[in-house]
């Protein structure tokens, strides 16, 4: 899950297609958990999993935006940055993840889920002690920032060798081989013969792709392929109505064929500013990251209720999706909105401060250190 990024001052107004679907891949996140076969509910859809695509999208998205917004950062900065805007509110909530899985029984306290806080604040993979058998923070959806962090790194070389297209190009695809090479069978959900193979995962294939296609936009090469937007949300129905094999393998392209398209539109047609549906998008890592607290509570409570069949579900979705999105939307304005901003700017100016006395103490001793951004 990639949180919103504010793309450069060239293209901020012309990618409003991404920035509702980043709204929209949080929506399907949310949905697809909604649907998972709790016990004790009953689920007509619990085989129709085509909202974990969301993640596919997220993915792709997260590629364009660090291309087209980054490209020319410093990799100092770009870390920074990144770091301010995907890992305090990160850590806030994995700390509530802990207290509500002790409040409710489902952990046990003891050195072994302090490990389990300590690896999963700092983005380490880990065998999870909480959810046998996987691979998950104890913030569970916070597995996707494993992905994140390590395409940011890879990204942050990029900038340092001032090659931000041609690093991750060449690093991910590789890494992408060997891993099949190495692990033919394995899957992120289950138990890995080691950790680290998750940086070796075919969907680490998603970001480069949305590399690419940030490449493509800024260089005005997307050809006039807009359908391909409505095509790929058709092809993710159908494979999922289908149960076609390797849906895993069809998320990411099916994922791929409505970025190419969303992007196309904005070449294609002049896209209205749909206020509620960017304020969506603003607040989709908020509502990513919440949303699982919100249902491990929101469930406990309401089977309580003597409810049955298809009223018991269409009242539990509608009720559950809505206290996600409420939970999302206050998290988002009241802790992650104004602390990132505050965050950034001490960052900013912090960094900014380093750079002139740099600079100060260079024209000093006669020497000439380069204090632009990298180029790209």
């Amino acid at each position: 899950m990639t949180p919103g990024t504010a793309l450069d001052q060239k293209t901020a107004t012309q990618l409003l297609t991404i920035q509702y679907l980043r709204g929209i891949a949080s929506v399907m996140v949310v949905l697809h958990h909604i649907r998972n076969p709790w016990p004790n509910l009953y689920n007509p859809l619990q085989t129709f999993d085509m909202g974990e695509a969301g993640v596919d999208i997220f993915f792709i998205i997260s590629g364009v935006v660090m291309y087209v917004s980054s490209r020319v950062e410093a990799p100092a900065v770009f870390v920074g940055l990144r770091l301010i805007r995907v890992a305090p509110l990160y850590w806030i909530l994995t700390l509530c993840a802990a207290s509500l899985l002790l409040l409710f029984g489902a952990a046990r306290p003891g050195i072994t889920l302090v490990n389990d806080v300590i690896r999963s604040a700092l983005f380490i993979p880990h065998h999870s002690s909480i959810f046998v058998g996987t691979i998950w923070p104890v913030l569970n959806p916070g597995w996707t920032l494993y992905f994140e962090m390590f395409f940011y790194l890879i990204f942050a070389i990029g900038l340092f060798f001032r090659k931000p297209l041609l690093v991750p190009l060449c690093l991910i695809p590789l890494l992408a081989v060997l891993g099949q090479l190495v692990s033919a069978d394995e899957s992120i959900f289950h138990t890995y013969t080691h950790p680290l193979l998750m940086y070796t995962h075919p969907l680490m294939l998603e970001f480069a792709a949305g590399i690419v296609l940030g490449w493509l936009f800024l260089n005005g090469n997307i050809p006039n392929v807009w359908l391909l937007l409505p095509a790929g949300v058709l092809a993710l129905f159908a494979a999922h109505i289908l149960r076609f094999p390797n849906l895993f393998l069809q998320n990411g392209l099916c994922a791929a064929l409505i970025m190419i398209g969303a992007v196309a539109t904005e070449r294609s047609f002049k896209i209205p500013e749909i206020r509620w549906l960017r304020l969506l998008g603003d607040a989709s890592y908020s509502i990513y990251l919440t949303h699982a607290l919100t249902l491990f509570v929101f469930r406990r409570v309401f089977l309580r209720l003597p409810l049955e069949g298809a009223l018991q579900f269409a009242l539990f979705a509608i009720l559950a999706a809505t206290a996600s999105l409420l939970v999302g939307f206050f998290v988002y304005f009241k802790i992650e909105l104004p602390m990132t901003r505050r965050l950034r700017s001490r960052f900013l100016a912090t960094f900014a401060a380093k750079r002139r006395v740099s600079g100060q103490r260079s024209s000093e001793t006669g020497s000439s250190v380069p204090v632009g951004p990298v180029g790209g």
